[in-house]
């Protein structure tokens, strides 16, 4: 059937030439691919070795990317957030468990948040994925979807934009 990336340009191709813009296809073909849900993408071991936790003070945890698929979205639709995380526990198998807070800010409020409580993060490198609906009455603009967590030896609060466009 073809490389991916080769697919890909055959589809936008084929886009451009029926008038469809080609980054839409490409952001939405990207999103297409993503399930919800949470996987494991290393092993503790694994991260252990690759940042050397073995020198470091524990807990050691990074958010090594993070990305909202598509960065524009129109009012009804969703979005995708991906963030892949690596997390080097006190003890081996440990996890850090904390309250974790989503919310999404337009011009500096806040127009929709979720918690989750004993929100678990988890040793090694994760690829976590989640889907956000944004409401058909959402006025276009610029936005903000941010995540703070706090549990007892890890703290974070990480903020990434997104555009609502008119229909």
């Amino acid at each position: 059937m073809g490389h991916p990336s080769l697919r890909l340009a055959a589809a936008c191709a084929l886009a451009l030439a029926f008038g469809a813009g080609c980054a839409s296809l490409y952001w939405d073909a990207k999103k297409a691919l993503r399930e919800k849900g949470e996987r494991l993408s290393a092993f503790p071991e694994e991260v252990a070795k690759q940042y050397d936790c073995d020198q470091r003070p524990l807990p050691f945890f990074k958010i090594e990317r993070s990305e909202i698929v598509p960065p524009r979205v129109h009012s009804g639709g969703e979005f995708n957030h991906r963030m892949v995380t690596v997390l080097c526990p006190v003890r081996a198998t440990g996890v850090e468990t904390g309250r974790l807070s989503e919310a999404i800010r337009f011009r500096g409020d806040v127009v929709h948040k979720e918690t989750r409580d004993a929100f678990e993060i988890r040793p090694g490198r994760w690829v976590i994925d989640a889907f956000v609906e944004v409401p058909p009455e959402t006025e276009p603009g610029v936005y903000a979807y941010e995540l703070h967590f706090e549990g007892p030896n890890l703290a974070f609060d990480e903020s990434w934009s997104f555009v609502v466009e008119p229909r």
